[in-house]
């Protein structure tokens, strides 16, 4: 009679470093589970997959009165027949090589290969709609696919489907989840979850591209600050949408809100024009919020884009005293770290004047051009915007007038006096040789009174309609 041998197939554990014999093969107790034909077990691979095995596979021996001994296996799927231990997902079989000389109850046995789990996070799409007749919505971002091991080249798309057709806000949308890459290893891996759906208001410009170019919230503001007028503008970069208009709110009931404007330029890289009212508003910050829309549907308009621009100090902070001089004025007392820039192409560039860090700039030749200042005010630094009315010089405005002083040099009170002047009403402004304003104003008649009791010693430039007189006080 021959003996019924018999084999048992045999989970190596790596991480255990023991064998783990798998109970209730099929011919390894063939009495009590006579009909046993499949076998499944479940284990973390450390290769392409996560497989019911580690990759040293199974191994089948048979035992009788000579020992054990290793028979061969081969793994079929149908299509392929291997004699290593697969490395890709799926069914199975496994047969035994029977020996000469030995009987097995069953020579077969199933490996069922698990599919490694893998989840996207961080997909988006735009969620409000701008035409009718399509379900089909933008991807914004892919997103992240998890789980992937060795590196494997798989990969995901992302799609994303409106619940209708019609344009509007308020929709529901579904964002598709599907595996790409190597066709070899994409079947090793299984999504756990290939789709989720969400209800938004919606939104054209979800997102807006911070970068080192674009510094504030995807906007490009000017490190030199900006000016009274409505010739200013910003920089912008967006990442989606089709806007064609912008408003802007400004925190200070001194700026008036920008209504719905149409782009200056078309696509998502531009500008906008930020009008600021043409009075001298105070230096400093000044916060404001940027809102985007397609003029299609005024309805769907962009979350609010915070930005904080800096207001320069007014040009009236800078004079052009006499044809070839013009003067910082400082009239709080607080400037330092003066620096002079001039233009001679009407502002489009501005170079620094080699040595001019004084309250006064002279220039050989005569000025010419524009001019503005780089200074601290009280610590902090600011700019003085452009000046560009040249036409101020002292040398040009009413030179038949004759201005004198008595007593001149002075201890305390100096008298000035005008003659020849066409003037009913004549302004004045006293300035120190530091350029800081000690006194303004106007006045009726052909003299007046200027207290200087408390000014310190040196010389003083008194400018009656233009026209500029040296006063000393002692």
């Amino acid at each position: 009679m021959r003996k019924t041998k018999h084999f048992f197939l045999a989970l190596l554990a790596v991480t255990g470093l023991s064998t783990a014999w798998a109970s209730g093969l099929p011919g390894s107790d063939p009495d009590n589970n006579p009909a046993k034909t499949t076998y499944t077990v479940q284990w973390t691979g450390a290769t392409e997959v996560v497989y019911d095995g580690q990759s040293h596979g199974l191994t089948a021996t048979y035992v009788d009165g000579g020992g054990s001994h290793t028979l061969s296996l081969t793994y079929s799927n149908g299509t392929t027949v291997l004699t290593t231990a697969p490395k890709n997902a799926g069914a199975w079989t496994v047969t035994v090589s029977v020996p000469s000389g030995v009987s097995l109850d069953n020579t077969t046995t199933m490996l069922n290969i698990q599919q490694a789990p893998v989840y996207v996070t961080g997909a988006a799409a735009e969620i409000a709609k701008f035409a009718d007749g399509t379900v089909i919505g933008v991807v914004t971002d892919h997103g992240v696919l998890n789980g992937v091991l060795n590196n494997d080249d798989v990969t995901n798309i992302t799609t994303a489907v409106f619940d209708n057709a019609l344009l509007g806000t308020g929709k529901t949308i579904s964002l598709y989840y599907a595996l790409v890459g190597d066709l070899d290893k994409v079947g090793n891996y299984a999504l756990t979850k290939d789709t989720t759906t969400y209800t938004h208001s919606g939104v054209i410009i979800p997102n807006i591209v911070p970068n080192y170019s674009y510094g504030q919230n995807g906007f490009d503001i000017s490190a030199n600050g900006y000016c009274s007028g409505s010739n200013n503008y910003i920089n912008y970069s967006l990442t989606s949408g089709n806007p064609d208009q912008y408003s802007v709110d400004f925190d200070s009931p001194l700026i008036s809100d920008i209504n719905w404007t149409n782009l200056p330029t078309a696509g998502l890289n531009g500008t906008i024009n930020i009008n600021l009212p043409a009075l001298d508003l105070p230096s400093g910050d000044y916060t404001l919020s940027v809102y985007f829309r397609d003029s299609r549907y005024p309805a769907l308009i962009s979350a609010p884009v915070p930005l904080t621009i800096h207001m320069n100090l007014p040009s009236s902070y800078t004079m052009p005293l006499f044809d070839n001089v013009i003067a910082l004025i400082d009239t709080c007392n607080c400037f330092s770290d003066v620096q002079w820039y001039h233009s001679t192409d009407g502002g489009n560039t501005w170079t620094a004047i080699d040595g001019a860090n004084g309250y006064f700039y002279r220039e050989e030749g005569g000025l010419t051009g524009q001019y503005y200042v780089s200074v601290k005010m009280n610590g902090v630094q600011t700019f003085t915007c452009p000046q560009t009315d040249m036409e101020t010089l002292v040398s040009d405005n009413n030179q038949n007038a004759l201005v004198n002083a008595y007593p001149n040099p002075t201890v305390d009170n100096v008298t000035i006096t005008i003659e020849g002047s066409e003037n009913i009403v004549h302004t004045f402004r006293v300035i120190s040789t530091l350029g800081v304003e000690m006194a303004r104003g106007a006045f009726e008649g052909e003299s007046f009174t200027i207290d200087m009791q408390g000014y310190q010693h040196g010389n003083y430039m008194v400018n009656v309609d233009g026209n500029v007189i040296r006063v000393i006080k002692n």
